[in-house]
């Protein structure tokens, strides 16, 4: 089996390895990643990616291991001790 690509940790280009992504894709991705995390699933690609589902051929291509502490998802805001 080929090797899977970490989407949370890919850049441009070996985004575009994915069966199915193109540079619009890609960009998605990217864009997604840049505002709101991590992506945590094949249901959550497939929103950002803009498909009903994810294609067969994705399917065991996709890593979606969490990269550094960049990546990491972010807790709410709350400041201040609680009372």
């Amino acid at each position: 089996m080929a090797e899977r690509v970490p989407v949370n940790t890919a850049d441009f280009r070996q985004l575009l390895q994915l069966p199915g992504v193109g540079l619009e894709q890609a960009e998605r991705i990217v864009q997604f990643r840049r505002v709101h995390g991590p992506i945590v699933n094949d249901s959550e690609l497939s929103r950002v990616l803009g498909w009903r589902a994810l294609n067969e051929s994705l399917w065991g291509k996709v890593d979606y291991s969490a990269g550094g502490p960049d990546m990491a998802p972010r807790p709410p805001l709350s400041r201040g001790a609680s009372a």
